[in-house]
């Protein structure tokens, strides 16, 4: 496997498991040392990002958003936030959030790690599957 890679966004097939379509670039790159997914809204007001708190999981993510294109509106603790393309976004574990897209084609990119630990895919969600990008699953870390 080469020391780096270079994919388009597109080139990563979509996965769905009932909730937002999401592509998991983390897993189609190998990546190892921390989360990354992205979503594609299809039309204006398509949900982006699964309303959730991190806080409740056995190891609660820090997550950092960045919308690649288009136009989203956040909602964090109920707060609406403009977010237009180019816009970062951070939110702590205990932050409910969620995203809605305000333009059709909105993609966001979100990276994630829990503070002060090392990254580890979570098995039990198919999200954090680590597959080598032809396909192949990685050796699970033991």
């Amino acid at each position: 496997m080469s020391e780096y890679a270079v994919v388009q966004l597109e080139e990563i097939d979509e996965m769905n498991d009932g909730r937002c379509p999401w592509r998991p670039v983390a897993a189609h790159l190998g990546i190892a040392a921390f989360g990354a997914n992205a979503w594609t809204a299809r039309e204006a007001g398509d949900r982006i990002i699964n309303e959730h708190v991190e806080s409740d999981d056995e190891d609660p993510d820090e997550e950092l958003y960045l919308v690649v294109r288009g136009h989203a509106a956040f909602e964090l603790d109920g707060e609406r936030v403009d977010a237009p393309a180019g816009t970062l976004v951070f939110a702590r574990p205990s932050v409910r959030r969620t995203a809605f897209a305000e333009e059709p084609e909105t993609t966001i990119i979100a990276l994630g790690g829990v503070a002060g630990k090392a990254y580890a895919a979570r098995r039990s969600d198919p999200r954090r599957a680590r597959v080598q990008p032809a396909g192949r699953p990685l050796e699970q870390p033991r």
